[in-house]
């Protein structure tokens, strides 16, 4: 009997001491828990707004940048998938885009992030186009 609750315990405390330890190079990551789209209304539509249209209530004259229209196709084919997902992790900033979007990297795991990615991609109903990208660079004086 007492081994048992010894062996509970130590079992109990390998477990605690583990929880947040990352993953080991090349293990997979668990599924995730929460889907994108409640991701997305949790975390993003304050600013994105419900519809990912940039209408958020946080969408105010006070800002200096509208936030991006995620429903809009011919805007959002500029940005591959590597390019959201840098930019959903490390803040907008890291892609030169708003300051103002937080990063979400130690939010959201990598698979979510991705996950965020198919749902705006489904949302402006577009792919990645390099020429958008090309153009939307030279715009920016790039």
């Amino acid at each position: 009997m007492k081994f048992h609750s010894l062996g509970r315990r130590l079992i109990l405390a390998l477990v605690v001491a583990t929880a947040g330890a990352p993953l080991p190079a090349g293990a997979e990551e668990p599924a995730s828990r929460v889907s994108a789209a409640e991701n997305f209304r949790w975390y993003c539509i304050q600013c994105h707004g419900p519809k990912g249209d940039g209408k958020g209530v946080n969408n105010t004259e006070k800002l200096p940048v509208n936030p991006r229209n995620l429903t809009d196709g011919k805007d959002m084919a500029q940005f591959s998938d590597e390019d959201m997902v840098r930019t959903i992790t490390h803040g907008g900033g890291a892609s030169d885009l708003s300051p103002i979007m937080p990063p979400w990297g130690n939010v959201f795991t990598k698979r979510e992030i991705r996950d965020l990615v198919a749902l705006i991609r489904k949302m402006c109903n577009c792919r990645f186009d390099p020429k958008a990208k090309e153009a939307f660079l030279k715009q920016q004086g790039r």
